[in-house]
């Protein structure tokens, strides 16, 4: 079922006129933030135009290499290989059932370990390096993943399995175009919450034994006082946060826009 120019038009107007309003309010705030801070009332809340200054001499000054950009390489591989990882493992032990029993009580009892307990006993094995980094953020981002995609293939229609069978597909096969498919909504549901946890992470890591970073850049410039630039990470994290989320909204929308056409139809 199409939509009307009609209704299309109003559905244009309706996003221009949330926008404006989102657009408004952050405005809105920002300028709170800018009074107040000028007002002097705490010496621990700098204005926004002051934080705005630092942001802008680190992204062109020496942390940008050395800080700002390891911290989004970080975040990013660690957020991949949980992907990857909690997405095939997920569909492994969605479609082989038979491996539940051997595998439930050590996965159920591993996710139940907090990943930032996990920070102090990476760093006492692998040492303060990159690749600790990237493994703390892994682990944490793994398991939503995991337990999306579990469910997304369980959940997967019995019929299309019978009919897979009867036209003599392999399990490979079937995984591939039938399962895969099928959970991929569901993965990508698990790998959004996934890229909130590796941002989390990423920053927690870096506040422990490290010298690079938008944690340590932020650690160390509470510890030296220099709130305009503490107050800078914190708004680039920020930032970084939405930029993520954007982009991956527009890469979900183009990988499941076959989804939402169905949904559409469903709907209509």
């Amino acid at each position: 079922m199409t939509s009307s120019p009609l209704t299309e038009r109003s559905l244009i107007r309706r996003r221009s006129t949330q926008h404006a309003v989102a657009t408004s309010f952050s405005l809105a705030l920002l300028a709170v933030w800018e009074l107040v801070g000028q007002a002097g009332l705490t010496p621990f809340f700098p204005p926004i135009s002051s934080v705005a200054v630092e942001v802008s001499d680190i992204l062109t000054g020496p942390q940008l290499t050395r800080d700002v950009l390891p911290s989004l390489g970080r975040a990013l591989i660690g957020f991949g290989v949980a992907s990857v990882g909690g997405a095939t493992l997920g569909i492994c032990l969605g479609y082989f059932r038979s491996l539940e029993p051997w595998t439930q009580s050590p996965l159920e009892f591993i996710r139940s370990v907090p990943p930032p307990a996990v920070l102090p006993l990476a760093v006492m094995v692998m040492g303060p390096t990159y690749t600790m980094r990237v493994a703390v953020i892994a682990f944490g981002a793994f398991w939503p993943v995991l337990l999306n995609a579990i469910s997304g293939t369980r959940h997967v229609d019995p019929m299309y399995f019978d009919v897979a069978r009867t036209w003599k597909a392999s399990s490979w096969e079937i995984i591939r175009r039938l399962v895969f498919p099928a959970a991929l909504p569901q993965i990508m549901a698990g790998m959004r919450i996934a890229l909130a946890i590796a941002l989390v992470l990423t920053v927690l890591s870096e506040m422990i034994a490290a010298s690079s970073g938008l944690g340590y850049l932020v650690l160390q410039s509470q510890r030296l006082f220099a709130l305009d630039r503490m107050y800078a990470g914190v708004v680039m994290l920020g930032v970084v946060g939405w930029l993520f989320t954007v982009v991956f909204a527009q890469i979900e929308r183009r990988v499941l826009v076959w989804y939402e056409g169905q949904k559409g139809l469903r709907d209509g």
